[in-house]
């Protein structure tokens, strides 16, 4: 992304040479991943709570609120509408493009999900941050399992997206923020001089992503405030954070209600890394916002994200390994099957690995990607077969030939389902919503395939809706349990 001096126009000299330069020739470092938290950090050395313990599991009135006892927290994923008209086939047709912009496969999209067909939702982790809060203004974030650096916005942000109502979070303002020195373990580019040329190092970061956007500035720390606090005191929750103060931004993780990325990726600067925890867990609710809901007010939590011992690791698990940032199951098989309960067709595998486990194919799990993506020797096949199948005329979207959609409605394609099988004996079962998706902004009702291909298999969160997703990292494996998401 070229930037302009206009763009880099910040007060202290010493800040806008170093953030400009910062987008020279350097190797790039671009993420696939979207939901994410963000904020800053400093000098001081990082303060970390105990590891939350694998305790036995809490009861559903601990597990549901904020709790820093007991070695592990639970945070509400706050649904908030979208302060745009972007439609989930916007989404789709966005992410397809970005991808076949892609040349490599290693690289990573930035596409957030907004989860109402019609003026859309997402869901978000609430905070405040620094020392005092501001009580009246709490920011929201995008978790991301793709990245390891959590980031917001920061003043000051003369080049920074303004999709969001929210302003830069001002540090200024802040007794407890710190800036993080060139010895800092997390430090990734330093600079000989941050403030005022007072001669002081000063540790930056920047992180580019597949579209393009990109993001630039100083990593700091600061306290992190979790959950409002109410008319009887304090918050629930308060942890001092190292995270990317972001002065120069263009990125799609800003949009919205959003104001930068939680980072629940695996890497040091990583939110999870920070906390020591050994696990997490969270619920995407499939549910939406209906036009009877407030369009002012906040959603009640309609699922948590949790850590540590209230993490929720039920179902069957596939062992993962690290891929960059991110978490990758092995993709054993892929079998589809149509039909209902009284003309049920026999099961068709599509794709089945070898009996070593090095032939089984890499799919990330990553709650930034949006749709689910596979490689293209396994997608037409299965996408032939359930068009034969639905027998629904195709409609084109001829700037976008590759996203699948079909005259109809989600009733046509109820009994088309899709079981992927992963390594370890686990299995995803797909169907109805978390494999199609329906475009009402049309003259004609669209129904389309929230699948697509791709330079390699993603499983993107789209697909993980109400599945109970949870992460064990002491042993490396991710558990998937279908469950209703929005039952608190």
């Amino acid at each position: 992304m070229h930037i302009s001096a206009a763009a880099c126009s910040f007060s202290q000299p010493s800040i806008r040479s170093n953030l400009c330069n910062m987008f020279s020739p350097l190797p790039v470092t671009v993420l696939v991943s979207i939901a994410a938290l963000a904020f800053i950090s400093g000098d001081a050395t990082i303060v970390h709570e105990p590891v939350a313990a694998a305790a036995a599991a809490p009861s559903s009135d601990e597990a549901d609120s904020i709790d820093g006892g007991g070695g592990g927290f639970s945070l509400p994923l706050v649904r908030r509408r979208s302060t745009t008209t972007t439609t989930m086939i916007d989404v789709a047709k966005e992410e397809i493009q970005l991808a076949t912009a892609i040349a490599a496969g290693d690289k990573k999209l930035l596409v957030p999900l907004y989860g109402r067909p019609q003026g859309g939702s997402t869901y978000l982790v609430q905070l405040r941050i620094g020392t005092p809060t501001d009580r009246i203004s709490p920011r929201y974030v995008l978790f991301d399992t793709g990245s390891d650096l959590s980031w917001t916005q920061c003043e000051p942000c003369t080049n920074c997206s303004s999709f969001t109502p929210y302003p830069p979070h001002d540090p200024s303002k802040s007794r407890t923020f710190r800036r993080l020195s060139c010895f800092d373990p997390m430090c990734e580019l330093c600079t000989a001089v941050v403030d005022g040329g007072g001669g002081s190092a000063g540790c930056l970061f920047r992180r580019r992503y597949g579209d393009g956007g990109a993001v630039s500035g100083e990593l700091v720390s600061d306290v992190f405030h979790f959950g409002a606090a109410g008319d009887g005191g304090g918050y629930q929750l308060e942890r001092d954070v190292a995270f990317g103060c972001a002065h120069v931004e263009d990125s799609k993780a800003v949009r919205g209600y959003s104001t930068g990325i939680l980072a629940l990726g695996i890497g040091k600067p990583s939110f999870v890394t920070q906390l020591g925890v050994d696990r997490f867990s969270y619920c995407i609710p499939a549910s939406e916002i209906t036009d009877d809901d407030d369009d002012d007010e906040e959603e009640r939590s309609a699922s948590f994200l949790r850590f540590g011992s209230h993490a929720r690791m039920t179902g069957k698990r596939a062992p993962f390994k690290q891929d960059g940032s991110g978490y990758a199951v092995r993709l054993k098989s892929v079998v589809y099957q149509h039909g209902g309960r009284l003309n049920q067709q026999q099961p068709v595998p599509v794709y089945v690995a070898g009996e070593e486990a090095a032939a089984a194919m890499p799919m990330l799990v990553d709650s930034g990607t949006t749709l689910l993506w596979l490689p293209g020797s396994v997608f037409y096949p299965l996408q032939r077969r359930i068009e034969e199948d639905i027998s629904l005329t195709r409609r084109y979207d001829l700037t976008h030939p590759s996203l699948y959609c079909y005259l109809g409605n989600m009733t046509d394609v109820e009994a088309v389902s899709v079981t992927l099988g992963f390594g370890g004996g686990a299995d995803l079962e797909l169907f109805g919503t978390s494999l199609f998706f329906t475009d009402e902004n049309l003259t004609e009702d669209w129904v389309c395939l929230a699948v697509a291909a791709g330079n390699r298999a993603i499983l993107g969160v789209y697909p993980q809706r109400n599945i109970n997703v949870g992460y064990d990292l002491s042993t490396m494996e991710i558990a998937f349990d279908r469950d209703q998401c929005d039952r608190v």
